[in-house]
């Protein structure tokens, strides 16, 4: 499964990821596992990157996808090839559920984006996030965010992790009006 997720789309029955992408068609109509004969769009890219230990076997992301779809939502995925490749992922309503302190409009091709955005400009991956926000429940310095992150560079947790943090609205200052305070701390909102 190749191509960047487009959208989630809701619907009566499950809500499912949707995505599409160009494709160098060998067939047309629906894939399984059944039917399905793999080869790589690219074969001398392919070959360079399976010697060097960076690929998996060739169709095994297809394998996996239904394997995991399977066992998390309990529904089958489509894979649609033609000019266009589609994939349709069904997802339980526990995979789509608001988990975190972002919240997004589920089914909503902006709110998808939005949420990608706002993780792309804060350098933490989710859990860590999500700790870090927990650890902001009571005020917090500058240095002891940056400490519970174990990041060295001020500079860095300043511009990745801290700014960012502010300016989307996850925590705030608890001397707005001030904000070079050296009795500046942070706190979850």
């Amino acid at each position: 499964m190749t191509g960047k997720p487009k959208r989630i789309i809701s619907s009566l029955d499950m809500p499912q990821l949707y995505t599409e992408n160009a494709n160098r068609a060998h067939s047309f109509g629906s894939l399984s596992l059944a039917n399905f004969d793999p080869f790589p769009k690219n074969p001398p890219i392919s070959k360079v990157f399976r010697e060097i230990g960076l690929a998996d076997e060739l169709g095994s992301g297809m394998r996996n996808t239904y394997k995991y779809t399977l066992l998390y939502s309990g529904a089958e995925p489509q894979f649609v090839e033609g000019n266009v490749f589609r994939t349709t992922i069904p997802l339980s309503e526990a995979a789509t559920a608001t988990v975190g302190p972002i919240q997004f409009l589920p089914g909503t091709e902006a709110g998808t984006e939005a949420g990608t955005e706002v993780y792309e400009k804060i350098k933490l991956d989710t859990g860590r996030l999500n700790s870090l926000l927990e650890f902001c429940t009571v005020p917090r310095t500058r240095a002891e965010l940056q400490d519970f992150c174990g990041i060295k560079t001020e500079k860095y947790f300043r511009e990745k992790i801290l700014n960012p943090m502010l300016t989307i609205g996850l925590i705030r200052r608890t001397i707005p009006d001030r904000p070079n305070s050296p009795n500046q701390k942070y706190m979850k909102i």
